[in-house]
């Protein structure tokens, strides 16, 4: 049913009596009902299919889903699920997540509004958490801006690369991050140095917050047609060399140290492997794809093969890059 106005949606259709929550669902569905009502453009689903907002378009239900366009509104959620004792994940684009089939028992929160506003300020470029990587590889190129040219082939949010440290052909967010603006689980607004974020490869300390909500990147001046140019033919190398696909997470291990993942996987013989509807690509081995029918289990299940044939084989334990979530 549609509460009060037409961008507030509710969807109310489960026994929250048998979702075994932390807190009994009676004690703060109500309260949540109330918070975001004073934020009318927000939009709250309960028992929503997570399989509509990933890549994978695998994966059960979230106890509750929350879009949210305002840092107010998010500042509050912090202090909400804190007190009752939720968890909460903030999805991000949902291109780097495995959702497992039983779902989620938290909030699950996406940015929307003024989280995915991108301003440019001579060579500084304020990107809110929710702006996609395609959207700032491409803003900063027409104003002649290099240093995020990697990211045009990131279906992720800059929230999400900041978090993980996302990047490509020997660049990533560490190189051009300034300081970074945070929702601490308190709603507390933190701006943190690139020293404080602990910037590694493919990781960071910023998913000890609630929330990444904005960063400053410093990026360097050059020619609008030579970085198009490099950003387009990264692009072509990347479609040319990976599984640009719907039903796939990216990249599923991180490259160990001297390695890469997927030539690792390749030479245990596993291309084309399949469990269920999951198969490890033909075209790119670090990539499991879901043909339409696979379950997370099924993709998992894969997840497993691949560690246990390349610690047989090279001794190496590979590390998931695709977050999980609800296992």
């Amino acid at each position: 049913m549609i509460a009060n106005n037409s961008t507030f949606a509710l969807s109310d259709t489960k026994d929250y009596e048998t979702m075994e929550m932390i807190q009994k669902p009676e004690i703060w569905r109500p309260d949540l009902l109330q918070l975001c009502k004073s934020y009318p453009n927000s939009t709250l689903y309960f028992d929503y299919p997570l399989s509509r907002e990933t890549y994978f378009g695998i994966g059960g239900n979230a106890s509750v889903y929350l879009e949210i366009n305002q840092v107010n509104l998010l500042t509050q959620i912090a202090k909400f699920k804190t007190d009752y004792g939720l968890d909460t994940f903030i999805l991000g684009r949902g291109s780097n997540l495995l959702v497992s089939d039983t779902g989620f028992r938290g909030i699950v929160i996406r940015l929307t509004g003024q989280l995915r506003q991108l301003t440019i300020e001579n060579d500084l470029v304020h990107a809110a958490a929710g702006a996609s990587q395609a959207k700032l590889a491409k803003s900063a190129a027409r104003y002649g801006l290099s240093g995020v040219e990697f990211a045009l082939g990131i279906p992720g949010s800059v929230g999400g690369g900041l978090i993980m440290n996302a990047g490509a052909w020997d660049s990533d967010f560490s190189q051009i991050v300034q300081n970074i603006r945070v929702v601490t689980n308190r709603g507390e607004i933190v701006d943190l140095t690139t020293e404080q974020a602990q910037f590694e490869y493919r990781k960071s300390k910023l998913d000890n917050f609630f929330c990444v909500i904005q960063a400053e990147l410093k990026l360097a001046y050059s020619d609008s047609h030579q970085v198009t140019k490099k950003m387009k033919d990264f692009y072509q190398e990347k479609v040319q060399t990976q599984p640009f696909v719907s039903g796939n997470a990216g990249c599923m291990f991180k490259n160990p140290d001297g390695y890469s993942a997927g030539w690792l996987i390749d030479h245990c013989g596993l291309k084309g492997t399949k469990v269920g509807g999951a198969e490890i690509s033909t075209m790119h081995a670090n990539f499991i794809i879901n043909h339409g029918y696979a379950t997370s289990r099924d993709v998992f299940k894969l997840i497993e093969v691949i560690q246990l044939a390349v610690k047989d084989k090279f001794g190496i334990d590979l590390q998931l890059e695709v977050k999980l979530l609800g296992f």
